[in-house]
């Protein structure tokens, strides 16, 4: 009977031990809810805070990608229209080589004149500065030649037309400046 007196006792032992852990673990939770109690108002105002940055973080986030995504969609044509652009080009000198029948001048001056209305519709602007004012920014000098009919710093000749998209240049105008005789 020693045997089973032991085991009783030790059954009564382990029943013990874990209601003292119970004991051990809401003591420490009235102890946390005391705490939490008198720092509420500074953890609510905290928590408040971090979720007014969070949304305002998302705000930007959100105003941002529309942003991107607007630009992406404004110059998604861009390379296509870069590589479009010796096209142009040829029509143009085809046009004024002049050799070519009426018909196929006239052919060329419609097929010219889709395209660029194509091009257009998308954005795409041609720069043919003749006359007009110097602008490093839009046009590239290939020489300066002097004339007294032009104001310095006046585009005389247009070499080949520039083009740009959405105020986005694609391609300076290549000119002759005048300068002072």
């Amino acid at each position: 009977m020693g045997d089973q007196e032991q085991t009783r006792m030790s059954d009564s032992d382990m029943h013990e031990e874990p209601q003292r852990d119970d004991e051990e673990l809401q003591s420490r939770q009235d102890v946390d809810s005391a705490g939490e109690s008198g720092g509420s108002d500074e953890e609510v105002a905290r928590l408040r805070d971090a979720l007014l940055r969070t949304r305002a973080e998302m705000d930007n986030m959100e105003k941002r990608s529309r942003r991107e995504l607007d630009k992406a969609r404004k110059f998604q044509l861009e390379g296509l229209m870069r590589e479009l652009l010796p096209v142009i080009d040829a029509l143009e000198q085809g046009l004024d080589g002049g050799d070519d029948s009426e018909s196929a001048h006239e052919g060329l001056v419609l097929t010219r004149k889709l395209l660029l209305k194509a091009l257009e519709q998308h954005g795409l602007e041609s720069i043919d500065p003749a006359g007009e004012p110097f602008d490093p920014q839009w046009h590239e000098a290939m020489s300066m030649q002097p004339s007294d009919e032009a104001e310095p710093d006046t585009v005389l000749t247009v070499l080949q037309k520039g083009y740009r998209l959405h105020d986005r240049l694609l391609r300076a105008a290549r000119v002759i400046v005048a300068k002072s005789p």
